[in-house]
């Protein structure tokens, strides 16, 4: 009698945490706007998509970044009610592809244990990735198992972090649903590989908690980036060239982004053996935990902007330890800015030329394919050498002109890079703007990177500049940050 109520015991709260996983999800619906990156003072047409989330503590509903992205209305519906209420996001990681959204109505949260977040899996345990796929406006839930964890690239920002693949199938809609195992979150689904069957990607818990830990002061700060690229090291006499004794170990640094953490402690040439505590193999991948090996950049983006790490390098066949103090993202160290959301695009116009700084959005108005399709010096910074250097922070593009009187004779010049303003080099887009609009000669003198001369009349482009912004139904000269 009493194991049959031990029993009876056991499946009612199974059920119990059963239905507590379903009370807990909730379907998101978005209108949203993107901009136009080729006409940056227009935006395209109102697009209506849905994806999926959960209910987590502090009444805050978990979901991807690209789920709210550029959004204009968000509504949201929990699993059981037909009714939408107005949702509104909270903050942001579109490096992380990550988001929290909240109801205001307080009631929405009534009878919803929310969900916690579990730990890191292992390969070949198996997962419940719930979520709204399309096709249906009912709960659905697909079954899996890990197939591997390591970095890859997240589409949404184009960074790598640490993800866990999925053989359980993830469709449109799916995206910000949680992958559970013993009804806690390991992961939140946001992208499928295309070309193959059942490979989908979740985001991890480390990345969920660094996220979560980052915003715990009311702002979000990101992801750090040390600012040094490297060479991979497999070659015997490569090793001995370098006093490494260890056969494939180690990285050799080859670039340095300028105003990097990098920058202060490491110089060309260096060997990185060690960082944060663990060693590099040759193929730059480290141990982060037993078995499970990942690219190096996880030990400096696991951790915190602020915090410092130790990097054990080899310079001039000396060992030596430096610390590093990971005061920056990314975003500060590139000349070309990874993808951009929720805010309108730069530029600026002058004399009808169209200005705007370099971005991923500017480059994939020429397709997905725009590595292939783009000019090729406009994208071989993004691919090949992106660190900012002390005289280049970021790339100013002459995109096309708005023909006019003052700029006739030019209309063949667009996509090209200025390099110099009245012969002074351009350093930042906010500079540029400023030596242009500011100047004081006679005749604004630009030169690009096809060694191509554009001349205006200053006073006679700053006088007719009014006249070409209504002509073409331009707003604004100018849009900056």
């Amino acid at each position: 009698m009493k194991l049959w109520t031990l029993l009876f015991t056991l499946l009612l709260s199974a059920v119990g945490l059963g239905i507590d996983i379903d009370q807990a999800m909730v379907k998101i619906y978005t209108s949203s706007i993107a901009y136009d990156y080729y006409i940056p003072w227009s935006t395209d047409a109102l697009r209506e998509s849905s994806g999926s989330g959960c209910v987590v503590d502090g009444n805050m509903i978990l979901t991807n970044a690209h789920v709210v992205s550029n959004e204009t209305y968000l509504q949201v519906r929990k699993e059981g009610d037909p009714r939408k209420y107005q949702a509104f996001v909270v903050t942001v990681s579109h490096d992380a592809d990550l988001a929290l959204i909240t109801v205001n109505d307080e009631s929405f949260f009534q009878g919803i244990d929310p969900l916690e977040l579990g730990e890191l899996p292992h390969p070949r345990e198996q997962v419940t990735v719930y979520g709204y796929p399309m096709g249906g406006d009912a709960l659905s839930t697909t079954q899996g198992v890990v197939s591997r964890i390591e970095s890859s690239q997240y589409v949404h920002s184009g960074l790598s972090l640490l993800t866990v693949q999925l053989d359980a199938a993830i469709n449109p809609g799916n995206s910000g649903g949680p992958a559970i195992i013993g009804n806690k979150i390991i992961g939140v689904a946001m992208q499928t590989v295309t070309q193959a069957e059942n490979i989908g990607y979740v985001i991890p818990v480390p990345v969920i908690r660094h996220f979560l830990e980052d915003i715990e002061d009311g702002s979000y700060d990101g992801f750090p980036s040390a600012g040094f690229s490297y060479q991979t090291i497999r070659n015997e006499a490569f090793s001995d060239r370098f006093g490494i004794e260890e056969e494939q170990a180690g990285v050799i640094v080859t670039r340095i982004a300028y105003g990097s953490p990098a920058a202060e402690v490491l110089e060309l040439g260096d060997v990185v053996m060690k960082i944060d505590g663990r060693s590099i193999a040759g193929d730059g991948t480290v141990e982060f935990r037993h078995g499970s090996r990942t690219r190096l950049d996880y030990m400096v983006n696991r951790r915190q902007i602020g915090e410092t790490i130790p990097l054990e390098v080899i310079r001039d066949s000396i060992s030596k330890i430096v610390e590093m103090t990971l005061s920056t993202s990314l975003h500060d160290l590139t000349v070309v800015s990874n993808k951009i959301y929720d805010i309108p695009p730069e530029y600026f116009i002058f004399g009808g030329a169209v200005f705007m700084p370099l971005t991923l959005n500017y480059l994939e108005e020429w397709g997905s394919d725009w590595h292939l399709n783009s000019v090729d010096y406009l994208s071989y910074p993004l691919i090949f050498n992106n660190w900012r250097t002390e005289d280049r922070e970021e790339i100013v593009v002459l995109t096309f002109m708005l023909p006019a009187e003052v700029n006739t004779g030019y209309e063949g010049i667009h996509y090209e890079i200025i390099d110099t303003v009245d012969g002074i080099p351009v350093r930042s887009f906010s500079q540029f703007v400023e030596m242009v609009a500011d100047g004081t000669s006679p005749f604004l003198e630009l030169t690009t990177n096809l060694a191509n001369i554009i001349v205006l009349d200053r006073e006679e482009a700053i006088a007719v500049n009014g006249e070409i912004m209504a002509r073409y139904s331009i707003p604004v000269d100018r849009i900056m940050y």
